[in-house]
């Protein structure tokens, strides 16, 4: 016969669902048959986390909205998405959480860490031979077919029973020993047949918006990780953060937990922002250098306009280093869609600390054109101003001196 049974699936069964069906014939004999299930990897408290607008322009106004459970404390995290592809394992995911169960499913019989228990076998069924119109015949024996024990033993779990949960397990005379060259060690006890359906589990799966440009952009911060805070969801369930996208031209990656005391835990996928402009300059230099320490100091302007511009790259000249350009200096130069253009310094430092480097890149109103192709000038976000600074140390060897001394309290 067939009969159906109704599951209902939870994120409390998460993420494995092991299903045991079992019947006793009047025979003593159980018949029994297991199966897991892979659950989708989630958590009653529903988390949203979503940016508005989901592109910007670099120190333009965002909203960041979060809906939770009411009540929940959540704590919501946007770093730049090169964190994360130098480190991924960092990315809080559904699977990194439920990795950090200490038991998602049963095996065996543990007695501590390392120590396996079995239960004792039965005495042996003789396998006796049959001899028919003189030739032999021999039992065949199936060594590897389950039986209820194997399935409960591979469950985790025990059973106190006078049913027949084991299959016999045959010796002879001669102290027969089946193929393999062992005896059975789980499928051993007397009358039970397992059925297996599938050594597989099965699974049950529960605008764009273009921000207004800017004449000029002066950018100046650049950070790693843009937000990093505790936010209190209202009885309403949601919470509006106002935030300022900053400086870098990338991809802000975010997401959101949440705790709550009545739904518990909850993640929110990971969302992105984009802050982007179709013309601006990066720079490229080292981390710190030593005063009186010549490097190269790299422009590099990036047109992502449909149209050609001619562009001119300034350094800001300062009292704290000496530059010089590395090729000869002109006044413009030609950059058309998806093209790139770098300009380089020779720069010595001269003062010690922090030393701001300033270089601005301006889409010029010239009517020279690129090759054969008519120079357009954007009539918004014409200037970009990158301003980056630069740990100059001091030259030599640093030396540490320890002095000792002994006081004396009197009392």
């Amino acid at each position: 016969g067939v009969f159906l049974l109704q599951l209902p699936v939870q994120d409390d069964i998460a993420p494995v669902a092991q299903v045991l069906v079992y019947t006793t014939a009047p025979s003593r004999e159980v018949i029994a048959d297991s199966i897991k299930f892979n659950v989708e990897k989630c958590f009653s408290n529903k988390v949203d986390l979503s940016f508005s607008p989901s592109e910007g322009l670099p120190s333009s106004d965002a909203h960041l909205l979060l809906r939770a459970s009411p009540n929940s404390l959540c704590a919501v995290r946007a770093v730049d998405k090169s964190v994360l592809l130098m480190k991924p394992e960092a990315d809080l995911s559904p699977s990194s959480v439920y990795s950090l169960l200490p038991v998602k499913e049963l095996h065996d019989y543990h007695h501590g860490p390392d120590m396996l228990l079995e239960e004792p076998l039965e005495n042996c069924v003789p396998l006796k031979k049959i001899i028919l119109n003189g030739i032999t015949y021999s039992p065949v024996v199936e060594v590897n077919e389950e039986d209820t024990y194997s399935i409960l033993k591979e469950m985790g779990l025990k059973v106190f029973t006078n049913t027949k949960v084991r299959k016999p397990w045959y010796c002879s005379t001669e102290n027969y020993t089946p193929a393999g060259g062992h005896l059975p060690s789980a499928s051993v006890m007397a009358g039970m047949h397992g059925m297996r359906t599938s050594g597989k589990g099965t699974g049950f799966y529960a605008t764009l918006s273009t921000p207004e440009e800017l004449t000029e952009t002066v950018r100046k911060y650049f950070p790693e990780t843009w937000i990093w805070s505790l936010v209190s969801i209202s009885s309403e369930g949601n919470a509006d953060l106002d935030v300022t996208i900053p400086d870098t031209i990338t991809e802000w990656k975010a997401n959101a937990f949440c705790t709550s005391a009545d739904t518990g835990f909850g993640l929110s996928p990971t969302v992105s922002l984009r802050a982007f402009q179709p013309f601006f300059v990066e720079l490229t230099m080292p981390y710190s250098v030593v005063r009186g320490e010549a490097f190269m100091l790299k422009a590099t302007v990036f047109n992502y306009l449909t149209t050609c511009i001619r562009v001119s790259v300034t350094l800001a000249q300062s009292a704290h280093f000496l530059a010089a350009p590395v090729e000869k200096e002109e006044e413009s130069h030609c950059l058309c869609k998806n093209g790139r253009k770098t300009v380089a310094w020779l720069v010595t430092p001269k003062s010690l600390g922090q030393v701001e480097f300033s270089v601005s890149t301006e889409a010029l109103q010239n009517q020279q054109p690129c090759g054969n192709t008519v120079v357009e000038t954007p009539e918004k976000g014409r200037k970009d101003t990158v301003i980056r600074q630069l740990l100059v140390e001091p030259e030599g060897v640093e030396k540490e001196t320890t002095q000792n001394s002994v006081l004396c309290v009197k009392g």
